[in-house]
């Protein structure tokens, strides 16, 4: 699964279970002990995207040489472990639902 992918599929989770409004879950608060901000998530998933990338398409260019072939292979394994613990470590966002429906404030 690439990153974008989970991504889509976090985001389609989250409205699934969403509330009007804002949704807010008790197990969703943030706990520094075991998540990262959102932001610092959003930069390690670039580098790791480039990363697994790259790799990848090294991995088609030398299809044929046996020697690279495992090394390429576990560059883009740890960039997919990497990628699943930081998706693990991020907490849901809020999701807005659909503004229009919110009362509006007077």
């Amino acid at each position: 699964m690439s990153a974008y992918d989970s991504i889509y599929k976090k985001m389609a989770e989250s409205l699934e279970h969403g509330s009007p409004g804002f949704a807010h879950e008790p197990a969703h608060k943030f706990d520094p002990a075991r998540h990262i901000a959102p932001a610092v998530a959003h930069e390690l998933n670039n580098i790791l995207t480039v990363i697994q990338g790259y790799s990848d398409r090294l991995l088609l260019k030398h299809i044929h040489d046996p020697a690279l072939q495992p090394h390429l292979k576990l560059i883009s394994q740890a960039a997919q472990r990497a990628a699943a613990v930081i998706r693990d470590a991020t907490p849901p966002m809020p999701v807005r639902k659909n503004p229009a429906s919110l009362p509006q404030a007077a």
